[in-house]
């Protein structure tokens, strides 16, 4: 009975990730909508803060404990610098790349960054099911970029960028998932949402702010913030109870598989034999291993 319990628990864990990632897929496409002199660090500020109030504010009305005495400790605001850091490096990223690399290099990344933070700090074992699911997942990306006409624009700036938010998430994973073991998931998450925005409201001072008041990128932030950031990390947070940090990054690779679809949609991006050999070897053979 036990086995059949925690055996169900990680599968709804690994189907909350999942969840969870299809809806941060759909943030470089929401994005591209923002007015022209919205800067990626102003957006990610606004998104996070947003996300912060959200969550945190579901807590309070969800749980019986109203006390945040014990959130604001060095672990929880290193994890809203890590946050920071993701929304800089990974809105930079799709500014500088567009949306197809961004969040492909950024979250393609992450199961390789995972994987090696959960054996150094959690003493996770890589199996051959976590080396042939990413490999997959990786050759997957490639193949899904070359659907852009053939051809990729790589900006060295832009994919460091996109480095630099697959590394900031891959940590954030890990030490979020240490928090939740002693509190709430959801204010773990949502805390270190409001802490990163504090980080990043010194780019209020440098770049403009007008444009939040438009309707146009009032549209966009209450989207980025609510949906794509605040409603997935209650997902998420649900989620990574359950699912090793060497897991986590290849689950979330549900995101650039989002982000391609929509591609499609939104932006007449080609389909061809490539798109499909990406979507089975960035998504479906490598999460398949991990839902059995």
């Amino acid at each position: 009975m036990n086995n059949n319990k925690h055996l169900n628990d990680v599968v709804k864990g690994r189907l909350l990730i999942v969840a969870a990632s299809v809806l941060w897929g759909t943030s470089g496409v929401v994005q591209s909508y923002a007015p022209i002199d919205a800067s990626p660090a102003v957006i990610g500020a606004f998104r996070i803060f947003i996300a912060g109030l959200f969550i945190t504010s579901f807590s309070f009305f969800t749980e019986q404990s109203k006390s945040f005495k014990d959130f604001f400790t060095p672990a929880l605001i290193f994890t809203g610098l890590c946050q920071a850091f993701f929304q800089f490096g990974y809105f930079s990223a799709i500014k500088i790349t567009g949306v197809a690399v961004g969040v492909m290099v950024a979250m393609g990344s992450s199961p390789v960054f995972a994987g090696i933070l959960g054996v150094l700090f959690e003493r996770e074992k890589l199996g051959a099911r976590w080396f042939v699911s990413t490999l997959l997942a990786v050759s997957g990306l490639f193949l899904l970029m070359k659907t852009t006409n053939g051809s990729v624009q790589i900006e060295t700036f832009g994919i460091l960028m996109a480095l630099l938010a697959g590394f900031s998430y891959s940590v954030f994973t890990l030490v979020v998932k240490r928090l939740i073991k002693t509190r709430n998931q959801d204010r773990v998450t949502g805390m270190s949402c409001l802490i990163g925005s504090v980080f990043l409201m010194i780019f209020f001072f440098v770049y403009p702010i007008g444009w939040i008041f438009s309707f146009q990128g009032i549209g966009v932030i209450l989207y980025l913030g609510v949906i794509s950031a605040g409603v997935a990390y209650l997902f998420y947070g649900r989620g990574l109870k359950f699912v090793k940090v060497s897991a986590v990054g290849t689950l979330t690779l549900a995101e650039p598989l989002t982000a391609a679809f929509l591609g499609v949609f939104f932006f007449g991006r080609t389909l061809d034999h490539y798109f499909g050999y990406g979507d089975v070897f960035n998504f479906f053979i490598p999460d398949g291993c991990y839902f059995k």
